[in-house]
């Protein structure tokens, strides 16, 4: 509300200032119409107010200018319409204000000039003169009047008395204002006088007294501030003789018509002197108002076109803005509707396509929140299945992958969006053979297909199973396919094991129960040939019993081999810290008849929820292997035993103890590396092969995992994975 308060305020009160001082100034120019004589002193005030009105009227209009140069310069709609109004309305008041005030100065000169008619002077210095032959006719006969009191005052005795009491009786009788009688020292003598409020009479001047002393009498106006306008007559008299003269004055007073009358022509003309005088000053005036009133115009005319045009734009500029603001994707925006113009219409044209595109717009949103929600719900099936999943279009470019794919290639395939798998296999050279299997099918554009292959992995080969469908399109309206990738490596090991646990399980069955038999007659033909034979043939026989007793432990230790691999004893879990469990069997083989070294790098681990038992016979059967492992005429024998934990889900073991378990023997054979752990594989002579295989089926009874691999430096290295407890 403050934002769009603010700039009325800037314009409105400016404006209330403006008219205002407009109408003062109109008020006294109205004055100095009527009053011409009062033109300079009201100029005084007009021109200053007159430039005040100026001076905010052009802040106004700079101010509105700048507003319109500022949309202008940011290319605001409406804005460029705007200036061409504003331009057009200027245009269209100026030249007219511009003719009509030539014309008017000219025409101000000659109406002005017409006021100073020769003939209006001459009539009203006759107006005057008249008047002043008039009051002096009236002042003779006042004079005339005091002669004939003085001429009877000379008749009379010379007594104040005689000569008062004739004075209160001509006074009353000629209707004067007040006698007064003058000693021959110009003093006071008698006072008669009509005002009971008076006790001194009015003082003729000195000057008077010099008049009457040249020429014996004299009468004159003589203005009063508070009574008006008095006829004053004097002349000298003899009372008395032998002396001096004195002298008589009477104030006698005019008539309110005749004072009206003689100031009316009086002011009349000292008015027109006084504006004649000021006749170029009064044309200046005139003129400069008339140049001001013109000027306002105009500025009025250019601040009325910038706010008409404003508000003219108006419907203009919130169509515009509501198309921009459409643009930008507000599809609710409303224009008002108003009756009191042509745009109505569009305004609710506009609305009502707003309106549509909002249904519209909803619609969609409601098309992509579903379609959100297949893809979301999409992403988590893939993401929770363990088959590895990706799409791939014709010309071979990876689109899309899950993390059961980093499991199964055991590399971070999301890497790779957006490059062809060609380009993969440039940087993962072990993912090249299953780019040879897919290309066939991909070239072909197969529907449908599956294959099986084999890929190099750290823990030896996989087997994989690769099936592929055509997809209809990809996302971007590519077509391709999808591909399914799924590990079958421990399924196909777990088959092998079965098989071999099988086959162990009838070997050590059908192995076992001669064995006994066997043993127990080569021990009675011993007890009882043996005495009965010469010396030579009873150490042959004794020879060659031993020696099947001997082949019959042999036996039975190897059907015991087969038994263990073929049974799963039941398992008992529990919290064991393996650190300890490591560090109890490591001192079993410290003192060990190939005096190899055990060391051991033990970091701080979780504790694993294993059964003790079971990863004891593990580990037990390890160190056993890496000390076989090394040849009897090695010197210098060490075995390195350490554990880590792993909390990196990218890696082969994620969130799992690690168990490395490393030799310096001769290593592992290359060809023998990836089959290691099947059964009866042994690079020992009098090995049964199923040492390493009962690790691994321990390992995997507990989740885990068991990899080998030659030493970087020399030896193997064995590593087993078991999950943590947390």
């Amino acid at each position: 509300m403050a934002i769009t308060l603010r700039p009325f305020l800037i314009q409105a009160i400016p404006i209330g200032i403006i008219l205002s001082l407009l109408a003062i100034s109109l008020v006294l120019l109205g004055i100095a119409t009527n009053n011409p004589h009062e033109t300079q002193q009201i100029n005084a005030w007009l021109v200053p107010l007159n430039g005040l009105i100026l001076i905010i009227l052009s802040g106004l209009i700079l101010y509105n200018l700048h507003q319109l140069v500022t949309r202008l310069k940011a290319r605001e709609a409406g804005s460029r319409y705007t200036a061409r109004l504003v331009a057009a309305f200027a245009i269209l008041t100026i030249i007219p204000v511009l003719v009509v005030s030539f014309f008017s100065m000219n025409f101000l000169g000659d109406r002005i000039d017409t006021w100073f008619d020769v003939k209006i002077e001459g009539a009203l210095d006759d107006s005057l003169e008249l008047t002043s032959r008039a009051l002096d006719v009236k002042m003779r006969q006042h004079l005339f009047d005091l002669e004939q009191v003085a001429k009877e005052m000379v008749l009379l005795e010379d007594s104040d008395d005689i000569y008062g009491m004739i004075m209160d009786r001509k006074r009353e009788f000629l209707g004067a204002y007040e006698m007064v009688l003058f000693s021959p020292d110009n003093r006071v003598r008698i006072y008669s006088g009509d005002a009971l409020d008076r006790v001194l009479p009015h003082l003729p001047k000195d000057d008077i007294f010099r008049t009457l002393s040249l020429q014996g009498y004299m009468y004159q106006l003589e203005p009063d501030t508070r009574d008006g306008l008095y006829s004053r007559v004097a002349l000298t008299l003899q009372l008395g003789i032998n002396q001096e003269p004195s002298v008589l004055t009477a104030l006698f007073p005019f008539s309110k018509i005749e004072q009206q009358l003689a100031e009316n022509v009086q002011l009349a003309r000292d008015q027109y002197q006084t504006t004649s005088a000021n006749r170029n000053q009064i044309k200046y005036s005139f003129r400069l108002t008339l140049l001001l009133i013109m000027v306002l115009s105009i500025l009025f005319s250019i601040l009325a076109a910038f706010l008409y045009s404003k508000k003219l734009t108006e419907p203009i500029r919130k169509l515009l803005d509501g198309t921009v603001a459409v643009a930008s994707g507000n599809l609710y925006k409303k224009l008002p509707v108003s009756k009191k113009d042509d745009f109505s219409l569009l305004a609710r044209s506009f609305n009502a396509m707003t309106s549509r595109l909002a249904e519209a717009s909803k619609e969609s949103e409601e098309s992509q929140r579903q379609i959100q929600q297949q893809r979301d719900y999409l992403d988590i099936v893939l993401n929770h299945i363990n088959s590895g999943v990706m799409t791939i279009d014709k010309d071979g470019v990876i689109h899309r992958s899950n993390a059961a794919l980093d499991q199964v290639l055991q590399i971070s395939f999301n890497q790779y969006i957006g490059k062809t798998f060609e380009e993969v296999c440039k940087v993962q050279e072990s993912l090249r053979p299953l780019y040879d299997v897919m290309s066939p099918y991909l070239q072909n554009n197969e529907t449908e297909w599956q294959v099986e292959f084999n890929l190099p992995a750290s823990t030896g080969q996989q087997s994989l199973v690769c099936r592929g469908a055509k997809l209809p399109g990809l996302l971007d309206g590519a077509q391709g396919h999808v591909v399914v990738i799924d590990d079958i490596t421990d399924m196909i090991q777990a088959e092998h094991d079965a098989a071999w646990s099988e086959v162990a399980r009838r070997l050590a069955h059908e192995i076992k129960n001669p064995l006994t038999p066997i043993q127990l007659s080569a021990e009675r033909l011993q007890f009882k040939l043996l005495p009965e034979l010469s010396d030579k043939s009873a150490e042959l026989l004794q020879r060659m019993s031993k020696t099947i007793i001997s082949q019959v432990d042999n036996m039975k230790t190897m059907v015991d081999a087969f038994s263990q691999y073929a049974h799963t004893p039941e398992i008992k879990f529990q919290q064991v810290k393996i650190n300890t469990l490591i560090q109890e069997i490591a001192e079993l083989y410290r003192e060990n008849s190939q005096h190899a070294e055990i060391v051991l790098t033990l970091t701080g681990v979780p504790d694993v929820y294993v059964d003790a038992n079971r990863i004891r016979q593990m580990l037990v059967n390890l160190f056993k292997n890496a000390l076989e492992a090394m040849p009897e005429e090695q010197l210098l024998k060490k075995i390195v035993v350490s554990t880590s934990y792993n909390q990196d889900n990218n890696k082969s073991c994620p969130d799992m103890v690690m168990i490395e378990i490393i030799d310096n023997g001769n290593g592992i054979d290359e060809d023998m590396l990836a089959n290691l752990f099947t059964p009866y594989v042994s690079n020992k002579k009098s090995g049964t092969g199923l040492g390493l295989s009962i690790v691994k089926k321990i390992a995997e009874e507990h989740s885990g995992k068991v990899f080998a691999s030659n030493n970087t430096d020399h030896g193997a290295k064995i590593t087993i994975c078991l999950p943590a407890s947390n």
